[in-house]
């Protein structure tokens, strides 16, 4: 658009209201970013000035204010619930950094990551193999990366694990285009009572593995995609370096990334269900042989 001509992108994020979302990276010049409710007023006062045959340039007056930090440094958080007879480790990780508010991205995995730990803490519910917590920093920060730094500087965790588990944005609500609209013309939006779609990626697609995301959604009905994926995206591609299998659970919601990302925006029966389902797959994990973990 700008080898076109064009002095300056506006950006309109169509979501509820005015969302405020994080900025679109590689614009190549001027972008902003105007909420759903502001920009259906910019194109109505457009195509009215066109329906009157206003033909005289626009002129428009934006401002933008930026600040550079540099030298920043970030810290995970690891909490170790040791096993009962072996050195073999399961990786626990969700990122603890968010854009805005950050209740979809990712405070839900972090509740559902903390719940998991205090769960597994209690001595009847101690596993045999040791219980790796990791929250990761960075996730936000070009030249950051948590789960690396992690299998960096603990190799003696890191070494010995079967199987790491990212946990990445997974209740928050699903939103839709609603059949009415306001008196101006915005179309209003409706919430989801439930959890938008989740996607189960699975790096070595062990039948083992997959079985028991099958059996968790019969289980404890959570909104897992049929989909078979092997995607290991987000904070679960630091963890490669170590060789052992990744899953990843993760959604990509509406109000991602968005102002909108509040703690009404998550599926508290959603987080539920992603907290009893992960229980019961690190335990039928924890149960298993190597072999079907890792075929």
């Amino acid at each position: 658009m700008f080898a076109r001509g064009a002095l300056a992108v506006l950006i309109i994020v169509d979501q509820p209201g005015n969302e405020m979302a994080r900025d679109f990276n590689n614009c190549g010049g001027p972008c902003f970013n105007i909420g759903g409710r502001d920009g259906h007023f910019l194109a109505a006062a457009l195509n009215a000035a066109a329906g009157n045959g206003v033909t005289e340039p626009l002129q428009v007056e934006l401002s933008l204010e930026t600040a550079t930090y540099r030298n920043l440094s970030a810290i995970n958080g690891i909490g170790v619930i040791p096993g009962t007879n072996s050195d073999e480790t399961i990786i626990i990780n969700a990122h603890a950094d968010a854009w805005f508010d950050g209740a979809g991205d990712n405070g839900d995995g972090v509740a559902v990551q903390i719940a998991l730990a205090k769960h597994f803490a209690k001595p009847e519910n101690r596993p045999s193999r040791t219980l790796v917590f990791v929250a990761s920093a960075g996730h936000h920060t070009r030249g950051l990366n948590g789960p690396s730094a992690f299998v960096r500087m603990n190799p003696e965790l890191a070494d010995n694990a079967v199987l790491a588990i990212n946990i990445e944005h997974v209740a928050q609500r699903n939103f839709s285009p609603a059949r009415s609209e306001f008196a101006d013309g915005y179309r209003e939006f409706i919430a989801d009572s439930g959890e938008a779609p989740i996607v189960a990626g699975i790096t070595n697609s062990a039948p083992f593995l997959e079985n028991l995301f099958v059996e968790g959604v019969d289980r404890y009905g959570t909104n897992f995609v049929s989909d078979v994926s092997i995607m290991a995206s987000g904070e679960g591609g630091g963890y490669r370096s170590m060789g052992a299998p990744i899953i990843t659970t993760m959604q990509a919601p509406p109000l991602y990334h968005t102002s909108g990302e509040v703690i009404e925006a998550v599926s508290m029966p959603g987080l539920e269900r992603m907290a009893r389902f992960l229980a019961f797959f690190i335990h039928a994990v924890n149960q298993a042989t190597r072999e079907q973990i890792d075929p």
